[in-house]
């Protein structure tokens, strides 16, 4: 580790402000003293994804006394199978790889026979045994492992361990160091070389760090070059797998910070090297994109394969780093806002702050005081509008709490949700209509139900999924009355930005590419004050059905009326329809519906251009075992049709619905629309030109 990263680590030590991070560093070496596992010959672990309960989703526990008794903590069912016992292999490995790196940060600071012995004792175990384990692994996609079932997870225990050998190195006799070297680090470079990924992927970016990170321990530039030259090398990763804006091209912050980690341990061992990578423009633009999409209640947006549950205070460890390298303002904000330590803004509520006990807080900490101006400050990026066309993403935000975020992005390889123009809305921090990503990968809802267009907010055509394409974004204007966008997306050819860079196994390619060949689809968003305005137009060359799902996180008022709702058992998507419970079909001629949300209520307000079937349906939530209500309208179309909705919601009102939204076509191509509100009215002249659409607010 470079001397300079040593000295700030130990400056740190002694000040206040990073004292939990101390203390949860002291109490991580604690906890690792408790590991009573021994490292053996001939191991194997397996894919830790099935370490979940196939109920629930929850991940399962276990107890280092009770190593094979695997325990759901939300239903405590209890489970033994030979499957389990070989997750818990990899993740008893992947802890206690992390265990020693973190006990070798402290020996670091607070020098200690017995710190040292511990590192030592595990690095010297894994090169006695390493060369026994076996080349296994049939992971759905991915390369074998050797101590585990696939190259990415050997990748990240070697990478804590790397980084906890570059602790201590200097410590080490020089027949133990020769032996790390030639036991552990020499043949895990070698199997990594051999089993890097052919294809732009953000496990490629893991495993060719990780092995960048060997070839420096090793002083090796044959290794190094093997990790960043030529076609999927670290240097080609960056350059064709982080867009223009400075998103990793898989379209989520979540699969953004699993790349961009492994990236930063190479970067650390490399500081103060020739090797030194701090200075990319890539590593920058990475920090500086995630901070353009977080929610006002400072989560962070889910899309494609990202799981729940991230928020700043999930990230802020890395932008420690962020602010030490480069000193920007905006990520002061980011840190003081993550931490309680800024004044409250009322633009973003965080639901508590994080503690500031990160192992990146002792080593890139800098002193957060300092004013912060506007233009910096999170919360005023959180109320922009923000329009970002290489990523596919934009936000329309206004003052009222309305936060809308429209997915026009590209294509993203293994992890996409096939969701072109899919849709996200919030309001006053409140979930309305939201992307819900996935659950873990062993749950059998994540290739079922949450992989698959429809279970997000946008169009299937015939009920299938949306073949690979690139979404577009035609235009984005904000207005004196609110703001608006275009957007598209289109399957008049079959390329895409990515088609030759990744790879698509053919399990992973469900959607049915003649029912979208030729067809368009373009969505048009209107954002005022009260109202969200929501126009989807769909163009087939032949006659096709056409599903616009919702799916709304609340509870549709009025279900249970029998002259409105009918149980049907009509087929909804090509999926199993096991994912759709209490499946009911309108029966009244009702275009409104109000739901009941986590607080207040939305109404929808529904029109067609040609006749529709409507159903309501309880779906997967994430985590599955809660559930949305979902609305689908499907319509026989022969060449196209034009669905509105307006959504207005209330924070106060009961199953009230006091809007009406009018439609009226007034040429083939242009359209009225009339939202009348006890508060508000409002009319717009809708222009769908061939080439953009053009919109009046007359009143």
């Amino acid at each position: 580790m470079d001397i300079k990263r040593i000295e700030i680590l130990r400056r740190n030590a002694g000040k206040a402000e990073f004292q939990a991070a101390i203390e949860l560093l002291r109490w991580d070496a604690e906890e690792a003293a408790k590991i009573t596992f021994a490292v053996r010959a001939n191991e194997q672990g397996e894919w830790t994804h099935d370490y979940h309960c196939e109920e629930d989703g929850t991940r399962l526990t276990f107890q280092w006394g009770e190593p094979f008794l695997h325990r759901c903590s939300t239903c405590g069912k209890e489970r033994r199978n030979q499957l389990l016992d070989g997750c818990w292999t990899s993740i008893a490995h992947s802890q206690i790889g992390q265990a020693v790196y973190r006990v070798a940060l402290l020996y670091a600071l607070e020098p200690d026979e017995k710190r040292l012995q511990f590192v030592q004792s595990y690095l010297m175990a894994y090169a006695d045994h390493y060369e026994t384990y076996a080349i296994h692994g049939n992971v759905p996609y991915n390369g074998p492992g050797k101590l585990f079932a696939q190259t990415l997870d050997e990748a990240h225990w070697i990478t804590d361990l790397a980084l906890a050998f570059d602790m201590i190195q200097e410590h080490l006799p020089p027949e133990e160091l020769a032996h790390i070297q030639a036991g552990l680090l020499e043949p895990c470079a070698r199997f990594l070389i051999a089993h890097k990924e052919k294809q732009i992927h953000n496990h490629s970016v893991l495993i060719t760090s990780a092995i960048a990170a060997l070839g420096l321990l090793l002083h090796d530039r044959t290794v190094l070059a093997a990790a960043l030259e030529g076609e999927y090398g670290l240097h080609d990763q960056l350059n064709r797998g982080i867009m223009e804006d400075g998103l990793w091209y898989e379209g989520n912050v979540q699969y953004h910070f699993y790349a961009f980690k492994s990236l930063l341990h190479y970067a650390l061992i490399a500081e103060g090297t020739t090797w030194d990578v701090w200075t990319k423009k890539a590593l920058k633009a990475m920090f500086d994109y995630p901070l353009q999409l977080v929610l006002p209640n400072g989560v962070m947006q889910t899309l494609n394969d990202a799981g729940l549950g991230h928020h700043i205070g999930t990230y802020v460890p890395y932008y420690e780093i962020a602010y030490d390298i480069y000193g920007d303002g905006k990520y002061r904000s980011l840190l003081n806002t993550a931490y309680g330590t800024a004044e409250d803004d009322p633009r973003i509520k965080i639901a508590k702050p994080t503690q500031r006990d990160s192992i990146y807080a002792l080593m890139f900490g800098q002193d957060l005081d300092g004013e912060t101006t506007e233009l910096d400050s999170l919360g005023a990026e959180v109320q922009r509008t923000r329009s970002l066309p290489a990523s596919g993403l934009t936000k329309l935000v206004n003052s009222a709490g309305w936060h809308v975020i429209v997915k026009h992005s590209r294509f993203g390889g293994e992890h996409d949700h096939m969701d072109r123009l899919g849709l996200s809305v919030m309001h006053s921090g409140i979930p309305l209509l939201v992307d819900p990503g996935t659950t873990a990968y062993g749950v059998p809802a994540h290739y079922g139900w949450f992989k698959h267009t429809y279970s997000h907010n946008t169009v299937s055509i015939d009920g299938a999924d949306q073949p690979p394409r690139d979404g577009r974004l035609i235009q984005m204007h904000e207005e004196s009355w609110g703001a608006w966008l275009e957007t598209a997306v289109d399957w008049l050819a079959e390329e895409y930005e990515m088609k030759d860079r990744i790879i698509l196994p053919a399990e992973l390619n469900p959607w049915d590419s003649d029912a979208y060949r030729g067809a368009q689809i373009r969505r048009i968003n209107i954002l005022v004050e009260d109202h969200l305005l929501d126009l989807v137009q769909v163009t087939v060359p032949e006659p096709r059905v056409v599903h616009w799902t919702n799916h709304w996180s609340g509870k549709l008022q009025d279900n249970d009326a029998h002259d409105l709702w009918s149980a049907t058992e009509d087929q909804l998507s090509r999926l199993d329809q096991q994912w759709f419970k209490e499946k009911r079909k309108l029966i009244a001629d009702e275009s409104a519906f109000s739901y009941q949300m986590r607080e207040g209520t939305l109404e929808q307000h529904v029109w067609c251009s040609l006749p529709t079937h409507i159903y309501t349906a309880l779906t997967p939530d994430n985590p599955p075992s809660g559930q949305r209500t979902s609305n689908t309208i499907t319509a026989s179309v022969e060449k196209r049709v034009i669905f509105v909705q307006a959504l207005h919601y209330d924070a106060d009102l009961g199953n009230r619905r006091l809007g009406r939204l009018e439609v009226a076509e007034l040429t083939t191509d242009t359209l009225q629309i009339s939202w009348n509100h006890a508060e508000s009215q409002a009319t717009y002249h809708i222009h769908l030109l061939d080439g953009k659409v053009y919109i009046e607010k007359l009143i």
